[in-house]
């Protein structure tokens, strides 16, 4: 006798609540994230995130030994983390100053490893998923709020104008910190495109315009850059099933233009000592010629690098490498950086299947809205790490592994069996047509 599928609601249920501890444990890390706690409350260097993350960690893995099976799902660009991770492995002993490049890889490379494997992990239903988008978003739009009072105080600025994160850590330089907001700004239209309440949806608006607000007041040429293409990309995704986005995005850079007179053109101009454009692009070019300088004809250094955060050592200057592709190529090597590419390039695809494939479906509409959003960020940061050595922070792992996470949302979804005569509750758990 054939075991009856089981009902629509019972996998609505396991799906929502399988990991809740670890899940919870992955909100509030991504909170102490932006908000740095060591920063914010009289705790000295107490670790507490650290603490939260081996407890979060500890807590998933016994529940997932409990269930049994395979300790991990392995999508794809997964194992290109774990690539890179190996990779970055071997080259600290063999790097300039292991003592460095230890020290770096525990700080940063064991952390996105395991907060990317729990997010692919424990974020299993829509509803997760959109909600920790949102606290990203809220999250990093206090960052922002913090950041434009101390700019309005003429507090924590560098060369004297420009904006940096007001609780330091990975938003302290001003080029980052533009390329973290600008990669947010389309999570937050989404989020208020698809709020039915309407202060909601004024709230998530205000959060995208404080976000591109922080982003200005850093001065980046490269945060501009990034932002106006972005942006671009963004609303000729969404101008044909939102007509008015053209109108929005046009009176936004008239409103930038008029509250900030010759901004766009200043920009990019030196003044009072600082550095104009055509400087910085001479720096930078020096830079990219050091970079293979560096590696030289040495094959010990194209296939292992000069050590994780060892570049510094033979730059200019002592100065990292502005690029997170190069950063990649001489701190790790050539086969990482090729991993680091095959990374982002998966995770591009993955939102731009689900872009292409949900564009007509009007029930999926917020499904396709996210992936638009997703698209967008992770183009941002194609963008923005050409400029920036972001390579090991986590602006880009956020996005990617919601990529990952709604592709897998997706494919559960169309798994499920089909039942007459029962409509599902919500609907990404309706059987995919296709």
């Amino acid at each position: 006798m054939s075991t009856p599928a089981p009902s629509i609601s019972a996998v609505r249920s396991s799906l929502a609540g399988r990991y809740e501890l670890a899940y919870r444990g992955l909100i509030l890390f991504t909170i102490l994230l932006y908000l740095r706690p060591n920063e914010l409350l009289p705790i000295g260097t107490f670790p507490l995130v650290k603490i939260l993350t081996i407890g979060t960690l500890a807590i998933f893995f016994l529940d997932k030994l409990g269930q049994g099976g395979p300790l991990s799902v392995m999508p794809q660009p997964f194992k290109y983390v774990l690539a890179i991770d190996a990779l970055a492995i071997v080259s600290i002993p063999l790097g300039l100053d292991p003592a460095a490049s230890f020290e770096s890889f525990t700080d940063l490379f064991v952390k996105i490893l395991l907060i990317f494997l729990l997010m692919i992990n424990v974020v299993t239903s829509f509803r997760r998923l959109r909600f920790i988008i949102e606290v990203v978003v809220v999250s990093a739009t206090i960052v922002g709020v913090m950041t434009l009072a101390d700019f309005a105080q003429g507090k924590n600025l560098v060369e004297y104008y420009r904006a940096s994160g007001a609780l330091g850590g990975m938003f302290a330089n001003p080029n980052d910190l533009a390329l973290a907001m600008n990669m947010l700004i389309p999570f937050a239209i989404y989020l208020g495109l698809m709020r039915r309440n309407p202060l909601m949806r004024f709230t998530y608006f205000v959060c995208a315009m404080l976000l591109g607000a922080t982003a200005v007041v850093t001065y980046s040429r490269a945060g501009f850059l990034s932002m106006v293409i972005g942006g671009a990309f963004f609303l000729a995704k969404i101008s044909r099933r939102y007509p008015a986005a053209l109108a929005v995005g046009a009176a936004g850079a008239l409103g930038l233009l008029a509250t900030s007179p010759g901004r766009i053109f200043t920009i990019f101009a030196g003044g009072d000592g600082n550095t104009s454009a055509a400087d910085s692009a001479s720096a930078r070019w020096d830079l990219i010629k050091r970079s293979f300088e560096a590696a030289g004809v040495n094959p010990f250094r194209w296939l292992f690098g000069v050590g994780v955060n060892n570049f510094h050592i033979v730059s200019n200057k002592e100065l990292v490498n502005h690029n997170a592709y190069l950063q990649v190529f001489n701190e790790i090597g050539l086969p990482a950086l090729c991993f680091y590419v095959l990374f982002l390039a998966s995770v591009i695809a993955i939102s731009a299947r689900i872009v292409k494939r949900y564009r007509r479906a009007r029930g999926y509409r917020e499904v396709w809205l996210m992936a638009v959003a997703i698209q967008t960020s992770l183009v941002v940061y194609l963008i923005g790490s050409f400029f920036a050595s972001v390579a090991y922070l986590w602006y880009v792992y956020y996005p990617a592994a919601f990529a990952v996470c709604l592709q897998q949302i997706l494919r559960q979804a169309e798994r499920l069996p089909a039942q007459n005569g029962v409509e599902p509750r919500v609907w990404y758990l309706r059987r995919v047509q296709h």
